[in-house]
């Protein structure tokens, strides 16, 4: 037997901060997918190179007493998420992993259980949730439902180098910047679907935390948007891509085509999603 499962990455956060003395994030998924495949096998050997992956699924046959089963199932992952940049690619890869189990077992999809497993593994974004979540992603104390994923448009531009999730915020690093006042503008922009309330947030989460992840591309990413009509800037907190958000997709055109040459980076689009749909 083999099941196959797409997944959406995200882009950074709209939200990194400390918020009542926590540190959160919220993030939103992508059109940009991980293709995970799990199968039975004699010959296991392809998870070898995919150790959080298949640490991941070693936990979860544990938990659900299904050991025996260990050392006969592999895992293939073809990925399009750029690694180390921001992009969830390894919480793409694991939320993969897991809903295949979920098929291979008749299993039925259990939240908590996927956020403490993936949390076990590294710090961990928020699309594992079903629907936009405010939540502790180090250790999964906290949680909040905002809302619905909402579609915005987003000029990215990739920087060259790579940030690992685990190495990064095993650091002794600067704290995540107060954000406490962001929240209620965050929850009128998800009540409101308005999304320049939205890019607002994540343009202030980027710019107080550059003193904990610097980008030397922002200013001038920021006067992109500003030339472009871009509503704000969003960023990963540990990785290496900034991105326009913008309403009209006629507007990113202009950007991208005018602009795509403005910064030493990698630039391209994507959109977020209404819903992830496995």
């Amino acid at each position: 037997m083999e099941f196959t499962v797409n997944y959406p990455g995200s882009f950074g956060e709209i939200l990194q901060g400390k918020v009542c003395d926590k540190d959160l994030l919220l993030s939103c998924p992508v059109d940009v997918y991980t293709k995970v495949k799990i199968f039975e096998s004699n010959n296991v050997y392809k998870r070898h190179n995919i150790k959080k992956s298949s640490a991941f699924l070693s936990n979860i046959l544990e938990l659900w007493g299904y050991n025996q089963y260990n050392n006969t199932i592999d895992i293939e992952i073809d990925s399009k998420i750029p690694y180390g940049k921001g992009m969830a690619s390894s919480t793409a890869d694991l939320c993969g992993v897991y809903y295949c189990l979920l098929k291979m077992f008749n299993k039925e999809f259990n939240e908590t259980e996927l956020m403490e497993q993936c949390i076990k593994i590294e710090p961990t974004d928020s699309i594992i949730f079903k629907d936009m979540t405010l939540f502790d992603y180090k250790k999964g104390l906290y949680r909040r439902k905002m809302g619905k994923y909402i579609e915005y448009n987003i000029l990215a531009f990739e920087g060259n180098g790579v940030v690992d999730t685990v190495e990064f915020n095993s650091k002794n690093l600067v704290p995540l910047s107060d954000v406490d006042d962001l929240i209620p503008v965050l929850e009128e922009g998800i009540s409101e679907s308005n999304i320049e309330k939205i890019a607002y947030v994540s343009t202030e989460s980027i710019m107080r935390n550059q003193k904990r992840l610097y980008y030397d591309f922002l200013d001038r990413v920021i006067d992109i948007k500003n030339r472009t009509k871009g509503l704000g800037v969003m960023g990963a907190h540990s990785g290496n891509v900034l991105g326009i958000i913008y309403e009209d997709e006629e507007k990113l055109n202009y950007a991208k085509e005018f602009f795509q040459n403005a910064v030493e980076c990698k630039v391209y689009s994507v959109k977020t999603l209404n819903s992830i749909e496995i």
